[in-house]
């Protein structure tokens, strides 16, 4: 789901109790190493790219996605070089970087901007709220065009749909982020236990303590879950934890 719904969602859940169990997920095989994808909807500019950078060179390999939004999605200008060099940056450290595109602006154009056009491209593409409702015909030609490319499609409908595995079986989709949502809620995660932990993400939010992010890392790890990211009630910045959440990972 979008930036704004999710901070809407977050805010008017945020009475539900941080306690609860992954209850549904006992047919999952646990997964012993988690790896990170991040969410930074903040500037080029911004200090919080140090430190991102930072844990990535403490902790190889553990952060492994990285979503490039300038403009919530392409600009309506060339992206610049300061992204440019951002995507640079995050590449020298084997982080794959996903340019940021909402469902309903999906062209091949769109994608271009990202993958295509700059000097410096991205490695992928993030294809935000595709799965929310069945639209994979449609969602056909673009995760083909993105993959002619030798990029990665990632979605993420927020929520485990039944007809998700469809994007799998016809090799549509590298990545589903399978839930994007306050943490109090992750309970309802339910995975089929056929998946591979590297296909699956969750997001998950309304995490402000170390020892409740960690509880969240092991929980999704014993899940079958492979990548993850814990915030706090924004994405404009990292979390105070964000050391913790790459170490711990």
């Amino acid at each position: 789901i979008s930036l704004q719904e999710t901070i809407s969602l977050t805010a008017n859940n945020s009475n539900f109790t941080q306690n609860h169990s992954y209850s549904n997920l006992t047919n999952v095989s646990p997964n012993t190493k988690l790896g990170v994808i991040v969410v930074p909807y903040f500037e080029p500019t911004e200090q919080d790219w140090e430190l991102l950078y930072a844990e990535a060179d403490k902790y190889p390999n553990i952060i492994r996605y990285v979503i490039i939004n300038p403009c919530s999605g392409p600009c309506d200008e060339p992206l610049s070089s300061d992204w440019q060099q951002i995507i640079s940056k995050l590449k020298s450290r084997n982080i794959k970087t996903l340019g940021y595109i909402f469902d309903t602006f999906q062209t091949k154009e769109n994608i271009d901007y990202y993958m295509i056009a700059p000097k410096i491209t991205t490695d992928g593409i993030f294809f935000d709220n595709e799965g929310s409702s069945n639209t994979i015909d449609k969602f056909r030609q673009y995760a083909n065009y993105v993959h002619s490319l030798g990029g990665i499609v990632y979605i993420n409908p927020g929520f485990n749909y039944s007809y998700l595995d469809n994007y799998l079986k016809e090799d549509l989709v590298d990545v589903i982020n399978m839930y994007e949502f306050e943490s109090s809620k992750s309970h309802h995660i339910n995975l089929a236990d056929d998946l591979q932990s590297q296909q699956v993400s969750v997001i998950l939010g309304n995490v402000f303590t170390i020892s409740e992010m960690k509880q969240m890392l092991y929980e999704s790890s014993q899940s079958g879950v492979g990548i993850i990211y814990v915030y706090s009630d924004s994405y404009y910045q990292l979390p105070t934890f964000f050391p913790e959440l790459v170490k711990e990972a």
